[in-house]
């Protein structure tokens, strides 16, 4: 007897990306930043208190309801923080202006991922067993994403993933949710959450704006396991 697997109405493999500040692995949330005004060449943007930390590399688009600006962080800015480091801006942008970062942003264009998963157990001899019985093992523990897409070069979330590349030896990582497609009925399927580095990104130009990229997010010790939901 056979039986059709079916899958909800967003049966596709989705994975999000967020850049990290150094030496920070917590979930990252969305902060709304605003500015009171940035001048031409300025490297940096007086803010109200950030309610969450930005990670350096990541691009901030300020609306002033008028005109636009998209700035790049050059620092990471944490909680709390009333300045941003920024790339030299581009042009000016006058009066109060807003920035939305969005913290979980997919990755767009996915056509293969993988969820490897690696386990290394190391037997310990504390005392001579006659049986020949060990007593103690250590387990280390590793996961990785590989993933290959076809995108936009100028896709912001492709942006951070290829910051965290070039950045690697510094120690910058990001964070991944991954998400399988959702059983009937069901929004979100099964997953994998936590930081990672950015291994042996590779990227081929099939055109003027659209690319082709591979890349493995490593990660180390177990990863947190999403269960499918409604939401």
């Amino acid at each position: 007897m056979s039986k059709t697997f079916q899958v909800g109405a967003g049966n596709k493999v989705k994975l999000y990306v967020a850049l990290l500040p150094l030496g920070d692995r917590t979930e990252p949330v969305d902060v709304t930043v605003t500015a009171t005004g940035i001048t031409s060449a300025a490297t940096s943007v007086t803010v109200t208190a950030l309610e969450g930390p930005i990670a350096g590399g990541t691009p901030l688009l300020f609306d002033n309801e008028t005109t636009k600006l998209l700035v790049y962080l050059t620092k990471d800015a944490l909680a709390g923080a009333t300045t941003l480091t920024i790339e030299p801006a581009t042009a000016a942008l006058t009066g109060s202006s807003t920035a939305e970062y969005v913290a979980k942003l997919r990755l767009l264009g996915g056509t293969q991922l993988n969820a490897n998963i690696n386990s290394d157990r190391t037997d310990v001899l504390v005392f001579e067993d006659l049986l020949g019985y060990k007593d103690g093992a250590v387990t280390g523990q590793s996961w990785e994403l590989p993933w290959t897409a076809n995108l936009l070069s100028s896709d912001e979330a492709f942006r951070r993933v290829f910051f965290a590349a070039s950045q690697a030896v510094s120690g910058r990582e990001v964070y991944v949710w991954q998400e399988d497609a959702p059983p009937a009925g069901f929004a979100v399927g099964d997953g994998l959450k936590g930081a990672t580095v950015v291994m042996n990104l590779s990227k081929a130009l099939q055109s003027t704006s659209i690319l082709t990229f591979t890349c493995t997010f490593m990660g180390q010790g177990s990863p947190t396991i999403t269960r499918y939901s409604l939401t």
